[in-house]
């Protein structure tokens, strides 16, 4: 059919078949007979017309990396070359006229180099987009403004033409004679230096803002982005001609930092350029630095530098000391503020945000941090200008992939305010303050970053300020009123919910969370996540606890075992709100201090719970957990003993109220677990996915087998109890609940219960996607997405997937 017929052909796969044709071409098998003839003519026409298709292909890039402004006419979709047996002539004629359109467009735009310094600095789209910001003045987020400012140009500055051009060359004229007039003038002072033009420094990454600071210094230049070149990978022919150009023709002085990451030929051309230029014009004036962080040895830049003897050697003798660079780096410095802390969570973003906040300015938060995409980051940040001119930013610092590139962004940020590794271009306002904050992570490495050597902390947080809780922070009330009416025994008659709760001032609120918060925690060591996952927790379990209708204050024969029952709760819950957390911090900081300690320490086990806690289902029914009979609170055993004997069952004892849990199956543990959803009371339940459905559905949607849904024979608590104990007879050959993971189970369902985001550690292969999934798809009936991530994941495979979660 005609779509078999038709079909698209990347230059990849053409390049490749062109491959195997050169092999046929010279294979030594093929004999000479005019039919074999025949066909090598055919390969070879083949193997033309590729290189053809190849090197139109390379025009098109160099126009488009020059800054041709026409060059999407080329890549219309509709335009077709026809090749009619091994003719293709309109191709080869296309070829030619786009070789001879860049000839003359690099004639043009390398003369104006010349003239206009300020053309040198763009490469690709630049010239259109700064056109685009002059002539249909967009705002300060696009990209022709921040590539301005990067210059050292005010945008605003910029008078327009009324009339503009069509002509290529005319337009690129007009923009660099905008540019000019736009720039102000600086007098040129020659610097008294020996002979030599180029200035070369070997350092360290780590030395890199020394050696430029250093050579700004020595060539009397005031300090500026502009005057830096950063070279990667990526970089380029076109934008090292261009900063070639820049070099000679400017009159000023520029650095060129890791010409080790050029490539061989690059930096061959960037030898041989710069040789017939001074050959040329042998008494121009120019000056270059040349930062390496490599031996210079095996470079061919600079070995061909070099020989032309213009290459003058800076040792560490003559670059900035220590006191000089430090006091150079804090003079530059300025609107910024660096908060650090000792641990994690002790309030450093609060501290930032209440800060900018008394100064009445926008707060804009801005996260850095993973394997970040640099000219991503430019544009995310080029996008918050707009803010940033009546706002202070907040730098949230986390680890990153590339600790060097996180320092030069942080450096180019705060000393120059701009910065242009790759493509984008970025600027910020030199008025607006930037608060920096370090991740304090125990595997975190960003205090020991090169620039923060030399910039102290503006603000140190060592631990948590009481005087700042947030008293309107979500659940903070609400356990503050709980703990208010236990504090002064009204709980005792009145039952609490939110219509009776007081407005509470902070230290109130702070006084009684602290009464219960802190006893028996290490106080160097707590920290605002903790306090939020303690008032969560304890919001959750005193709303089932208000909730309980056996638990109320017109249910209980003595109003005295409220209060105690209150207080066992407090006693009790500890465990849900610090274990797990506390253990691996503890395991955390062994690795950097002296006090080693066992991964196994960290991890939560039956036997290092607390002797009795409590938990309430999603029907607010209590769920008793206990090692031995005898750790439950008398105030409870009490209570039971009423309840019973009002019931007429005055003979039943401790261990039929409240049975042993080193002794319970796994049918045992199921049944408890069952009771944290409605799942297995009054839906009708596929035995082979277990997923449930109406009472009264007959088969599973979702099984191909489409078996018979089961069901307990009534809603009676025997026959519902019979019904579980069956599920988890089925279960059994699957998994098997255990004390361990039954209070595991129990942590995870409260924490999210709670809104607690759940971080589940362990050894691989130790059980922790198996006990997840029992949880979610066979005890309770939440969908449940497994999204393993591997070598090869890229954040962009990450964000697709979640957006899909969602």
């Amino acid at each position: 059919n005609e779509e078999q017929k038709i079909q698209n052909i990347t230059f990849a796969d053409i390049s490749e078949l062109r491959d195997r044709a050169r092999l046929l071409e010279y294979s030594s098998n093929t004999q000479k007979s005019d039919k074999n003839q025949h066909d090598v003519d055919k390969l070879r026409h083949f193997i033309e017309f590729v290189s053809v298709v190849e090197t139109t292909l390379e025009t098109l890039t160099n126009l488009y990396r020059t800054g041709y402004p026409l060059v999407s006419q080329f890549l219309i979709t509709e335009r077709k070359f026809s090749c009619v047996n091994g003719n293709y002539d309109q191709l080869t004629q296309n070829n030619t006229t786009l070789a001879n359109l860049l000839n003359s467009w690099e004639k043009k735009l390398l003369s104006l180099y010349e003239i206009y310094n300020d053309l040198t600095y763009f490469t690709g789209d630049q010239f259109q987009l700064i056109e685009d910001y002059i002539y249909k003045s967009l705002s300060v987020t696009d990209p022709g403004y921040h590539l301005l400012r990067f210059i050292d140009i005010d945008p605003k500055s910029i008078r327009k033409l009324d009339k503009t051009s069509e002509q290529p060359e005319d337009r690129l004229e007009n923009l660099g004679n905008l540019l000019s007039k736009s720039r102000e003038e600086v007098s040129c002072q020659k610097e008294i230096l020996k002979n030599e033009k180029i200035l070369l420094i070997e350092t360290t990454n780590e030395g890199i803002l020394r050696a430029i600071l250093s050579l700004f210094q020595k060539t009397n230049t005031p300090p500026h982005i502009r005057h830096i070149f950063y070279c990667t990978t990526r970089t380029n022919w076109i934008q090292i001609r261009a900063f070639v150009y820049r070099c000679f023709y400017s009159k000023s002085f520029h650095q060129l930092i890791r010409p080790e990451l050029l490539s061989q030929s690059i930096q061959d051309q960037f030898v041989r350029l710069l040789r017939s230029l001074i050959k040329e014009k042998p008494d121009q004036y120019f000056r270059i630095g040349i930062i390496t962080a490599t031996t210079m040895r095996n470079q061919q830049l600079i070995n061909g530098l070099r020989s032309m003897r213009i290459v003058d050697i800076l040792r560490d003798k003559d670059l900035l000391n220590r006191t000089d660079f430090e006091k150079l780096i804090q003079d530059m410095n300025k609107n910024c503020i660096l908060v650090t802390s000792r641990i994690s969570g002790l309030g450093k973003s609060t501290f930032i945000r209440k800060a900018i906040d008394t100064s009445n300015v926008k707060y804009v938060k801005f996260p850095i941090y993973g394997d970040f995409d640099i000219d991503t980051l430019a544009e995310r940040l080029c996008s918050k200008y707009s803010q940033l001119e009546t706002g202070a930013i907040h730098l949230d610092i986390g680890t990153t992939a590339n600790s060097q590139e996180l320092n030069e962004v942080l450096y180019c940020l705060l000393l120059f305010r701009n910065f242009r590794f790759g493509q984008v271009a970025v600027s910020i306002p030199t008025t607006t303050m930037i608060y920096i904050e370090l991740d304090a992570s125990p595997d975190a490495t960003l205090n020991q970053l090169p620039l923060f050597q030399y910039i102290t902390p503006s603000a140190v947080v060592e631990k948590v300020d009481w005087t700042t809780l947030n008293i309107e922070y979500g659940g903070i009330q609400a356990v503050a009123n709980y703990l208010q009416t236990i504090e002064n025994k009204t709980i005792i008659t009145q039952n609490i919910n939110s219509s009776n709760f007081k407005k509470l001032d902070a230290m109130t609120c702070s006084r009684l969370i602290q009464a219960i918060f802190l006893p028996n925690k290490d106080a160097d060591y707590i920290t605002w996540t903790q306090l939020s996952i303690f008032v969560a927790v304890f919001h959750r379990l005193f709303t089932g606890f208000s909730s309980n209708v056996y638990f109320g204050a017109e249910s209980l024969p003595e109003p005295k075992l409220r209060m105690d029952l209150a207080q066992a709760l407090i006693q009790s819950s500890n465990l849900f709100t610090s274990l797990s957390v506390e253990n691996v911090r503890k395991q955390q900081r062994s690795v950097t201090s002296d006090e080693p300690m066992k991964f196994s320490d960290a991890i939560v086990q039956w036997d290092k719970i607390q002797p009795f806690t409590l938990a309430f289902t999603a029907s607010n029914d209590p769920l008793f957990i206990y090692k031995k009979p005898t750790d439950v609170p008398q105030a409870l055993v009490k209570y039971f003993k009423l309840y019973y004997n009002a019931c007429g069952q005055n003979l039943v004892g401790l261990s039929t109220m409240f049975p042993d849990y080193n002794n319970l199956s796994h049918s045992d543990f199921f049944v408890k677990s069952a009771s944290l959803s409605y799942k297995y009371f009054n839906k009708s339940i596929c035995p082979k996915c277990f997923g449930q459905y109406d009472f009264k559905q007959v088969e599973c949607n979702k099984c191909a087998s489409k078996d018979l849904l089961i069901r307990p024979k009534s809603f009676g608590s025997k026959d519902i109890e019979i019904f579980q104990r069956d599920i988890a007879t089925r279960l059994q050959d699957d998994y098997v609940l255990t004390s361990d993971n039954f209070i595991k189970m129990l942590l995870i369902y409260l924490r999210v219960q709670c809104g607690i985001p759940v971080l589940i550690m362990g050894e691989t292969g130790c059980g922790k996607t198996s006990l997840i999934k029992f949880l979610c798809q066979k005890v309770l009936d939440q969908e449940l997405e497994i999204f393993r991530i591997h070598a090869g994941v890229t954040a962009d495979i990450i964000i697709k997937k979640m957006n899909a979660y969602i």
